[in-house]
């Protein structure tokens, strides 16, 4: 089998895209572990690329792509199987981008370009962000305090501006996926292959989708009765809280040295990386890009 698949990343900001690509391109570069998919050629100034994985190899926090003032980032891709050769593009859409699609239903033309060819999606969201969706009565809940709904009165309460910034994220994310697939971007969307990063951070279980479905049911729900083939990951691209090359740490401030000097004394740094989920190697961030491909069955 022969051809080229082309495939988007997307998320809202610090959803763990940018580490994704810093770890995937060391992983598949540096041979270190096994994997589904091989690097593949790439032809270009893809110096970027290896700043951000030497970066990562260092033990220093990927940065985001606007800090290093640099957009869509390409990495090929092969099946060392079947030779299909593989796209997986990571665009750079900041979460002012989301956002302002979501305000006035319009999205500019460099953003739309980045889809055209784009046949399937990669969809980026942390299990180390706080809920944003959370009522009164949640929080209520949360806190163990006794709570009367019908005495809860917001008719004091001081009226603001809307601010798209502050719609949950789940809202704006199921309203771009939705919005691209009608005209006139028009993306068809087979197939989406969700990444819970910094699954380190996440709950108890090792259950991915059951994160999903418990912590963003609204995006749960979309996906699974959308007709959209859907597999959820869970991946720690990163492997702890580290301190950031361009403001580090003073020698006091031990967490972030901590978790570097712990990753760093790995003999391979691709065993930094954890995959769960469809029979993923442990440290194979590929697994997901095949089978968005087609090229993966259950």
């Amino acid at each position: 089998m022969t051809g080229e698949r082309c495939h988007m990343a997307i998320g809202l900001q610090s959803s763990g895209k940018s580490t994704y690509a810093a770890a995937l391109w060391y992983v598949v570069d540096a041979g270190e572990v096994p994997t589904v998919l091989l690097k593949g050629k790439h032809i270009g100034d893809h110096r970027y690329l290896e700043v951000l994985a030497k970066r990562w190899e260092d033990g220093w926090r990927v940065p985001r792509t606007k800090t290093l003032q640099h957009e869509n980032m390409t990495m090929n891709l092969k099946d060392p199987k079947d030779g299909v050769e593989i796209a997986l593009t990571f665009a750079d859409l900041s979460g002012e981008t989301f956002e302002k699609a979501f305000a006035t239903r319009s999205l500019s033309s460099t953003a739309a370009s980045a889809f055209d060819g784009v046949e399937n999606l990669m969809l980026f969201v942390s299990a180390n962000d706080p809920r944003d969706d959370l009522t009164m009565i949640d929080l209520a809940i949360e806190l163990e305090e006794d709570v009367d709904e019908e005495e809860i009165d917001e008719d004091g309460a001081e009226e603001k501006p809307f601010n798209p910034a502050s719609t949950p994220r789940q809202v704006q994310i199921v309203d771009f996926l939705d919005s691209i697939q009608q005209p006139p971007l028009c993306v068809r969307v087979e197939r989406i292959a969700v990444i819970v990063s910094a699954w380190d951070k996440g709950p108890e279980h090792n259950d991915p989708p059951r994160w999903l479905r418990e912590t963003m049911g609204l995006l749960d729900q979309y996906l699974r009765n959308n007709g959209i083939e859907v597999r959820v990951y869970g991946v720690s691209a990163q492997g702890g809280d580290l301190p950031d090359k361009d403001n580090p740490p003073a020698a006091d401030d031990s967490e972030g040295l901590k978790d570097q000097k712990r990753l760093l004394s790995l003999t391979k740094a691709s065993e930094r990386v954890e995959v769960v989920g469809h029979g993923a190697g442990k440290h194979d961030l590929t697994h997901p890009v095949r089978w968005l491909s087609g090229l993966e069955r259950e």
